[in-house]
């Protein structure tokens, strides 16, 4: 676990001039046009027991990336979630080639159910796929994740149910439907709750919608902070920043 220093030295930046910014603020973005549509499964994946410098809970969470990655992304998202799922399609490749893949950043996806009334079964179905996977195939977790994105209709609504995931399951290789099952039954309501201190660090961060970033440097505790489908230069530039800091 890390410091409760370094977590106050966290809030101070988030108070102060020490924090970054894309352009300023935070914003919604459009789709690039000529963008990738192709799916990304992180080359290295891993999971840890450990508090981040920042305050994140890392325990049980799907972690892309190499464990001594300087810098951290902290990916808040809801799989019903339109906006979300332009990030996943449109940059999520491209920044996992070119800085996850290389060791220079490490991405953490977070659950943060805000859309509709099943972002939170979701969510479990997420964490659940997860911890069936974390030590054997995380690869699978991936692949799922991006399949149940892959859902969405162009409406965005009455579509997510549980037949609709319990599908993206089945059809995951890798994935045992059966024991995630299981874990939604047993620890679906313990999985709930562990949400709470994350999504806390998420309001802290004045992030209140989906997809939320903060990108954050574990030794300099340098901080970028975001919401929104932004674009892959934005990543680029605010990653470049940070590493630098």
């Amino acid at each position: 676990m890390e410091s409760e220093g370094k977590i106050t030295r966290r809030r101070a930046l988030l108070a102060g001039g020490g924090t970054l910014a894309f352009g300023g603020g935070v914003a919604y973005v459009a789709s690039r046009s000529g963008s990738s549509e192709q799916r990304y499964v992180p080359a290295t994946s891993h999971t840890s027991d450990e508090t981040s410098g920042f305050g994140v809970e890392l325990a049980g969470r799907p972690i892309a990336g190499e464990r001594d990655a300087p810098v951290d992304i902290y990916y808040w998202t809801d799989y019903l979630c339109p906006f979300c799922k332009k990030f996943e399609a449109e940059t999520f490749p491209e920044l996992g080639r070119n800085y996850i893949d290389t060791g220079d950043v490490r991405l953490v996806a977070l659950y943060m159910p805000n859309i509709g009334r099943y972002s939170m079964p979701a969510a479990i179905w997420g964490r659940c796929v997860w911890s069936q996977v974390a030590d054997t195939e995380p690869s699978a977790f991936w692949n799922w994740h991006s399949a149940a994105f892959d859902e969405q209709p162009n409406s965005g609504k009455d579509w997510a149910d549980d037949e609709t995931f319990a599908g993206v399951t089945e059809r995951t290789d890798g994935v045992d439907r059966s024991a995630v099952e299981r874990c939604r039954q047993e620890r679906g309501e313990s999985i709930r709750e562990s949400m709470d201190p994350n999504l806390a660090v998420a309001y802290e961060a004045r992030i209140q919608g989906t997809p939320g970033f903060v990108i954050y440097n574990r030794e300099s505790g340098a901080v970028v902070k975001a919401v929104g489908a932004q674009p892959y230069e934005n990543f680029a530039d605010a990653i470049d920043q940070v590493l630098q800091s």
